[in-house]
């Protein structure tokens, strides 16, 4: 079994307790026009372009004319000698595919790193896409006793069954509202919420974060709004976290192939002093990573 990854590497506490192997699986069924990973999005994989560095020589079907890449002529391909014949900085591959035995291994030799409660989180893209991998690679990592988390939005009607092999299970909900979830992500919130329901009655250590972002859930009414969904059911075992929006996804937009749309999206301090003082009103645990 093989499982497509764009992105891995240490990281310390903000993908989980300790330090952790982070591993970013490749492929994401939303369509965030804010997303830091656009790489992660298609689940083929995507070609990364440097203009400055790509050369017409690479291509010998004419995509590349002038450093700039046809990516209609790309998806006619399927030979690949850009990336398959070449090692340049022009252009690679977005992912690579491991098989699982290959991550167990490169797991066990770095287990001594995972300090302070560390471990393997398993993010993306979206992790879940790749269910059947993922679910094979957690309950292994489980028999290895490694420390398991993974970082998903929530869509996939089967997580729940894996809820026995995570030890952190951290959530994204980005919008209250199903007409606002679907037109802006691509994908409503329906199983979203049903699994937050399940997590929260189920999980015992779950992270849910909301990504703030500037005319989509910044104002008082969405915050109250968010709170009032959550305190449908019991959040013991559920802490909060708020992230403001950032840039640091643009260039890789443009690297992509894509057009960034986002603007004046930035959140003030005081927005995100508000949602971390109402959701302590109403007694919802509330950290940073």
């Amino acid at each position: 079994m093989q499982i497509k990854i764009f992105q891995k590497g240490f990281n310390y506490s903000q993908d989980g307790d300790g330090n952790r192997l982070v591993y970013h699986l490749q492929g994401c069924n939303m369509r965030c026009p804010w997303c830091a990973n656009p790489e992660g999005i298609a689940k083929e994989g995507t070609l990364l372009v440097n203009s400055e560095c790509l050369l017409d020589t690479l291509c010998p079907f004419g995509a590349i004319d002038h450093k700039q890449l046809d990516r209609c002529l790309c998806k006619k391909c399927r030979t690949h000698e850009c990336i398959m014949l070449h090692k340049t900085k022009g252009i690679r591959l977005s992912c690579e595919t491991p098989n699982i035995d290959n991550i167990l291994e490169e797991v066990t030799r770095s287990s001594t790193l995972f300090y302070d409660g560390g471990g393997v989180t398993l993010s993306g893209g979206e992790a879940t896409l790749q269910f059947e991998g993922v679910s094979i690679l957690l309950k292994r990592l489980k028999d290895l006793g490694i420390h398991t988390a993974i970082e998903t939005n929530g869509t996939h009607p089967k997580l729940a069954t894996l809820f026995p092999f995570i030890d952190l299970l951290i959530m994204d909900f980005k919008h209250y509202d199903e007409e606002v979830h679907a037109r802006i992500t691509g994908i409503g919130n329906v199983i979203i919420k049903e699994n937050i329901k399940k997590a929260m009655t189920n999980h015992p250590n779950v992270l849910m974060r909301i990504p703030v972002i500037k005319g989509f859930n910044d104002l008082e009414k969405d915050i109250r709004n968010f709170i009032t969904f959550f305190k449908q059911y019991d959040t013991t075992h559920t802490r909060f976290e708020f992230l403001a929006y950032h840039e640091y996804g643009k260039t890789k937009w443009e690297q992509c192939g894509m057009s960034y749309e986002m603007k004046d999206a930035y959140v003030d301090a005081q927005t995100m002093a508000l949602y971390e003082s109402l959701f302590k009103e109403n007694n919802f645990i509330v950290v940073h990573t």
